[in-house]
């Protein structure tokens, strides 16, 4: 079977580990090709065709009119993830988004609805649930070896300098991107949903905007949310933790608990023996620091999701991150955002 091929729409950092991903694991096996790029900045556009020796456009209209793609990672600022999926899905290209789908909940509703209109897949990036501790405990979950759940908890204890906002005019605004719970915290809010269930209300939120930060969004975040288990869940975040602490993730239960730092599943407990639970779990598939760098990330988990879209494209096989789940999780956040009277999400 031909290689599945891609083109890539906006070319900044994160871009540079979709394109290891498919030069250092897809293309070595023949799955799938990066073709073409797409970025309208002339800067970042010369640099990103030159390392990875790719022909650019200034477009994302241009790179659609080529003949040679079959499916696009949008890889832009997070504002315009719907706009651009929708823009895919409608000349008959599958999409799949980086995190998250977007920063609105209407738009992202809206691609779904295109998706699912042009007949095509629409995939998101939520990598950490190929994670083999994450993949266990929502076993676990679900097999019901945790009992009730009762309280659930997400951190992002991060560090982000001035230096990181002014490295984009998009970042830390309210229409591209958000603050620190949208962006940086956003796979522990995934985490927390896939492995604790869906949320129903936000009980109490705090944001501060700009606090230490010359941004429009929150460096600072609390939320108390209820979920539709009954289950109590707090999500916090920041960006000012000098210099950056692991992510965490803990899930209470009536018969089990477990807890994450960052990749790794520290502690897994059940009333009653599940698969190879014991007292101390450690279990990790990647192990690089990204409290203070937002670079520092390993390709294997963007390469497991790459291969699940790309089965989902080829196989009809269901896909471990469905696109509901993507508006789900933006809801949130705009529910979060407006339980906090902060930005556009106000009342």
């Amino acid at each position: 079977m031909a290689p599945l091929r891609f083109g890539i729409v906006g070319c900044g950092g994160i871009a540079g580990l979709h394109a290891r991903t498919f030069r250092d694991g897809l293309e070595k096996d023949g799955t799938a090709v990066l073709v073409a790029g797409a970025e309208t900045d002339l800067k970042r556009r010369e640099a990103f065709g030159a390392k990875w020796n790719l022909p650019m456009h200034d477009s994302l209209e241009s790179l659609l009119a080529r003949d040679d793609i079959d499916a696009v990672a949008i890889t832009s600022p997070s504002g315009l993830h719907a706009t651009h999926a929708i823009q895919v899905v409608k000349s008959g290209r599958h999409a799949l988004s980086e995190k998250p789908l977007d920063t609105n909940a209407e738009r992202a509703a809206a691609a779904v609805a295109a998706a699912k209109e042009a007949g095509v897949v629409l995939g998101g990036i939520f990598q950490q649930r190929f994670n083999a501790g994450v993949q266990k405990v929502r076993r676990a979950v679900q097999a019901g070896a945790f009992g009730e759940l009762v309280y659930v908890q997400c951190e992002t204890p991060w560090y982000r300098a001035q230096s990181y906002y002014d490295s984009g005019s998009w970042r830390g605004t309210w229409d591209l991107d958000g603050g620190v719970l949208s962006n940086q915290g956003v796979h522990m809010v995934d985490r927390l949903l896939w492995l604790a269930g869906d949320w129903d209300e936000v009980l109490h939120a705090v944001c501060s905007l700009g606090k230490f930060r010359n941004i429009e969004a929150e460096t600072l975040g609390v939320a108390t949310v209820r979920l539709k288990n009954g289950a109590i869940a707090t999500i916090t975040g920041t960006t000012l933790a000098y210099d950056g602490l692991a992510q965490r993730v803990l899930i209470c239960g009536t018969d089990g608990s477990a807890a994450f730092n960052g990749e790794e599943l520290v502690t897994f407990k059940t009333r009653e023996p599940f698969e190879e639970a014991t007292e101390n779990a450690s279990e990790a598939t990647d192990t690089d620091n990204k409290a203070a760098d937002p670079l520092a990330l390993s390709s294997n988990q963007h390469e497991a999701n790459y291969r699940d879209f790309i089965a989902a494209v080829r196989e009809g096989k269901e896909s471990l991150i469905k696109p509901d789940e993507g508006v789900r999780v933006v809801a949130l956040l705009n529910a979060i955002y407006a339980a906090a009277g902060a930005g556009p999400y106000a009342g």
